[in-house]
């Protein structure tokens, strides 16, 4: 069978989708036909009518028009053309001059055609195709040569910036207690230990180790059974074999994919006015979950997000393929102003959407805030503007792109086949129904005022000019509808053509529709990026060829070689540096918040920001080391966290002086529950969590007051893209937190309670605060009372009537040990004059189940 093209299948698609009982037509869509007499190349129009009198030979006016750098430059009355600018140009203000006298060319004027291909080129920012430029200069980083522009802006200073400069390999360091030392981590904080004449902290009880674990690295509790193995096992294997376990689960992906979708500000919804849902976001959440889960290596899980398309031919053939285009959703999932084409406001909505990548990506993945260079250069750090605008180059050909399909190679050959049935079952409607549509439409005709009618047959004999607007009108009125049509057909015809709608409608109801995803790919034709004047989308200036910072490198970044042939390759030469020796920024960026995550403080706490408005590491010794080992480990985020939670730094207890000595120590600092893992901690204990693989997101039930504060969810339409849908009750309640809906403008109410961030800006590092309403919610709120009746519900199951053995199950479940004596004598006047239920919500908000030690 002939391999159908996407385009062709998304055009039948989405006929089908508007119904209508099979009344269609079905074209190819085809190429724009190009006349002869158009002219493509601008150099060839201003060969033709202008390089006469503003050529080589000949400058009127002191004018020439060959070459770009000639029109910039300009003649008497000043440059001929501004880059992006067509309406200030004067070439274009003489070519469309109402005087004669004024209007270029003198003799003759230049087809329409011809003006606007210019028009459109001077906006482009005047690329001549044969203009050769000089060979561009290779220029070294800013410590060895002079000529770097990083060195000219800031007069030579800046230089020392600690994130810019190369990441050593340190050796660990030699420590006088090494029975102390399980890995090189302890030696890099025993130094410091020592040289201050302290002594680490003894290691954790086994039950504290064990409920550290679970939530650092699935952000659940673990059973009592599960803490009553561990501290029973003595083997010297056990710890290892316990964190194996974790990072095999499900959860791991589920919990450790929040730290993701936090830096990238993922969200199901594009904000601004209405906050449109976005049905296929989810697919990008699944694809970090998945990542995260099969340990996928950090440069490849950069480059599928980055660059993914690049990596894939046409239409994905494999599971992996399809990944690689699904991680792409990285370069959608911020903000975006669904309405501004409403308005006229395309290119401001397309300069916030490439300063928000610009932006995200220096935050989140450079670790060095960007968005000061939009306008000037970096007031603190040695970034200049034309840093900010080299890296927008990398993005710049970029698009949206819903047309293309994440269905598998068989699956396509299977919706192909389909519409062929389809087409075959519409061209039958068809044939039924021409000659029927002619019948209804000649009793029409028979029905109009006789003058009517001649002036028809009049008509279409010889069409005039003054008679064209009569014709219209009359077309419109003998055009039969569906009901004059379907009156029209004769008792056999109407048979047949019941039975070809029917087998129709029964070939469109088994039609399986393709699958879309949230997808990127490059324009063929990507526009150039120039430098923004104060960063005005308006202003624009010199032409700004892709880069990365001036300080490392200053010479423009070749494209690299992709499978996909429409591709710059741009995003896969920037994934290639990225993700090379010769950036720092990257590796140091990550493994500290890999360090954060575990001990709820990083080695250096501005996580987002590595410049010198940030803070220094406590330890850059470890931080090195660190960013080192992570290289030599492939990027496996789960050898990184079994290296830091296998550390004797990490197994330590609390110490009492580890506050007044954070930068010592490095250990383990008290951490409350992040609001995903407070909210998954009172589902687990109570019995109703459930797992979950993926899928689109779950619409918790929320009160009216709550949805009638926004727009977007007031005002419904028809896609379903605006407006509240809630899912059902159990469903909901039974899945973790990073699977509900994710809304910009309306998050959920007990997790924003908790600080979940925004989802409009990377968040390194999520805010921990401590208010009046947290407690509220966890006493009164309806989520509360659910899951307290739920966990009171399970316990009297399990143990039965005794109210001791329920305070100990309680206890048990909710904080993973028993109940001391006092404990357990409080417990049991309570459940005197208040029902389990009570007892089950007090110990819910106990600190002891909100933190981790």
């Amino acid at each position: 069978m002939k391999q159908r093209s996407w385009p062709r299948l998304f055009l039948f698609t989405l006929l089908l989708a508007g119904g209508g009982g099979g009344w269609f037509v079905y074209r190819r869509a085809q190429p724009a036909r190009v006349t002869a007499k158009t002219s493509l190349d601008p150099q060839q129009i201003l060969q033709r009518n202008c390089l006469k009198c503003h050529g080589e030979k000949k400058q009127e006016g002191g004018l020439r028009l060959d070459t770009v750098k000639f029109m910039l430059a300009g003649g008497d009355t000043g440059p001929a053309i501004v880059l992006g600018e067509p309406e200030h140009s004067l070439v274009m203000q003489k070519l469309r001059h109402k005087d004669r006298d004024e209007r270029m060319p003198p003799k003759g004027t230049m087809e329409k055609h011809d003006i606007l291909a210019l028009e459109r080129w001077i906006q482009a920012g005047a690329p001549l195709s044969n203009e050769k430029e000089a060979p561009q200069e290779i220029i070294g980083n800013a410590w060895t040569d002079e000529r770097n522009p990083i060195r000219k802006i800031f007069s030579g200073k800046r230089l020392d910036l600690w994130s810019m400069q190369p990441i050593a390999d340190p050796p660990p360091p030699a420590v006088k207690n090494q029975s102390w030392v399980r890995n090189p981590i302890d030696a890099f904080v025993l130094q410091r230990i020592e040289a201050a004449q302290l002594q680490p902290a003894p290691e954790a009880e086994p039950a504290t180790l064990i409920r550290r674990l679970y939530f650092d690295l699935t952000g659940l509790p673990p059973s009592p059974e599960a803490v009553a193995a561990f501290v029973a096992d003595k083997s010297p294997e056990a710890y290892d074999r316990l964190v194996t376990q974790l990072m095999n689960s499900p959860a791991y992906g589920e919990h450790w994919a929040s730290l993701w979708l936090d830096l990238v500000r993922y969200s199901d919804s594009n904000g601004f006015d209405y906050d449109e849902f976005r049905p296929t976001a989810y697919r990008y959440r699944d694809y970090v979950i998945k990542s995260f889960n099969q340990d996928k290596p950090f440069n490849q899980f950069l480059q599928e997000q980055l660059a993914g398309d690049e990596l894939v031919a046409t239409y994905p053939r494999t599971e992996a393929e399809q990944d690689c285009l699904t991680a792409t959703g990285f370069l959608r999932v911020g903000p975006y102003d669904n309405s501004a084409i409403k308005f006229g406001e395309q290119d401001r909505c397309r300069a916030q959407v490439m300063n928000d990548l610009v932006e995200t990506t220096g935050s989140a993945l450079l670790g060095l805030p960007l968005s000061c260079c939009r306008c000037h250069h970096h007031k603190t750090d040695p970034i200049s503007q034309e840093d900010y605008y080299r890296l927008r180059a990398i993005f710049e050909p970029t698009e949206p792109n819903d047309q293309l399909f994440l269905d598998l190679e068989p699956q396509q050959k299977l919706i192909a086949h389909e519409i062929d049935d389809l087409q075959a079952a519409q061209a039958v409607i068809n044939a039924i129904n021409e000659p029927v549509t002619e019948r209804a439409q000649n009793r029409k005709i028979k029905a109009l005022d006789p003058s009517d009618q001649t002036f028809l047959r009049d008509y279409l004999k010889k069409r005039t000019p003054e008679g064209k607007g009569r014709y219209k009108n009359l077309l419109a009125r003998i055009k039969p509808n569906a009901a004059e049509i379907l009156d029209a057909q004769t008792p056999k015809e109407k048979a047949n053509y019941d039975k070809a709608l029917a087998h129709f409608n029964d070939l469109k109801n088994d039609h399986k529709q393709p699958e879309h995803g949230f997808l990127v790919t490059d324009q063929a034709h990507p526009p150039l990026t120039h430098l923004l004047y104060q960063g005005d989308y308006t202003k624009p200036r010199e032409i700004i060829k892709p880069g990365t910072f001036s300080m490392l490198d200053p010479n423009p970044l070749p494209p690299a070689k992709t499978v996909r042939k429409s591709s710059t390759g741009r995003r896969t030469a920037f994934v290639n540096w990225l993700c090379g020796e010769s950036n720092p920024l990257t590796s140091r960026v990550i493994v500290n918040r890999l360090w954060q995550a575990h001990f709820g403080e990083a080695i250096q706490s501005s996580t987002n920001d590595f410049g010198f408005g940030g803070t220094k590491p406590t330890n850059p010794l470890l931080l090195d080391w660190l960013a080192s080992k992570f290289r030599k480990l492939g990027g496996s985020f789960k050898a990184m966290n079994r290296l830091i939670v296998e550390s004797a730094t990490y197994r330590q207890a609390l110490h009492p002086d580890s506050a007044a000595h954070r930068d010592l120590w490095l250990g383990k600092m008290p951490q409350r529950l992040k609001a995903e893992s407070l909210r998954d901690s009172m589902l687990q204990v109570s019995g109703l969590l459930k797992p979950r693989q993926g899928g689109p997101p779950l619409w918790p039930t929320l009160p009216p007051e709550v949805l009638g504060t926004n727009p977007g969810i007031l005002v419904e339409n028809d896609e379903k893209t605006r407006g509240w849908y809630p899912s059902p009750e159990a469903e909901v309640n039974s899945a973790r937190s990073i699977y509900l809906v994710n809304k910009r403008s309306l998050r959920n109410p007990m997790l924003e309670t908790f600080d979940q961030p925004e989802s409009n800006l990377s968040c390194g590092r999520r805010q921990v605060s401590t208010v009046a309403p947290q407690a509220l919610t966890l006493l009164n709120s309806e989520f509360a009372m659910l899951t307290a009746d739920a966990f009171a519900t399970r316990v009297a199951n399990e143990v039965g009537p005794t109210q001791e053995s329920q305070v100990h199950r309680i206890f048990l479940l909710a904080l993973q040990r028993t109940p001391a004596p006092d404990e357990l004598r409080a417990s049991l006047d309570f459940l005197k004059t208040h029902p389990l239920l009570d007892l089950c919500r007090s110990v819910l908000n106990l600190n002891e189940f909100c933190y981790i030690d």
